[in-house]
């Protein structure tokens, strides 16, 4: 997924959570939106300027040993935290991670990730990009659902209803 389905869907939830009385206090929704991305704002630049070699977008900030350890220290140290660690788990779903066991399960099944395409420069992950959108239309309705629920979110906070 892109920008727009991470943070549009992730707000819309927590917007829809709250507004359901599932969410209590309110979450800095610029936080949320922040942890939404967070992992592709930690991997993407590790995989263009650190490990171009790898092949791949999904480095450490995907693996399930960096989110259990993320929950691990929301529970011990800072409950009011756990919107943001699920704002940051939430992320794995909307890549699909489960597609990516290589990564998801690094360092378990290995220490490679899950190789996709040349990425090593700004260029070249742009390129590959523009190219998967066109294999995967699909991947482009997530982008169109984000926007829309960003659209959503957006009106209800106008509202003050979440």
């Amino acid at each position: 997924m892109l920008p727009l389905a991470h943070v549009g869907l992730t707000l819309a939830s927590f917007g829809f959570l709250r507004k359901k009385g599932l969410v209590k206090g309110r979450p800095k929704y610029a936080k949320l939106a922040l942890a939404s991305l967070l992992p592709d704002l930690i991997d993407k630049p590790l995989a263009i300027f650190v490990f171009p070699e790898s092949k791949s977008a999904l480095l450490f900030s995907h693996t399930l040993i960096l989110h259990l350890a993320v929950w691990a220290w929301t529970a011990l140290k800072d409950k009011f935290l756990w919107p943001y660690a699920l704002a940051f788990s939430g992320h794995l779903l909307l890549d699909r991670i489960w597609e990516f066991p290589q990564t998801f399960l690094f360092p378990f099944k290995g220490w490679s990730f899950h190789k996709w395409r040349d990425v090593g420069s700004p260029q070249a992950f742009g390129r590959a990009y523009f190219e998967v959108m066109g294999e995967h239309p699909e991947l482009l309705v997530g982008e169109v659902l984000g926007f829309i629920a960003l659209l959503w979110f957006c009106r209800e906070r106008v509202r003050g209803k979440v």
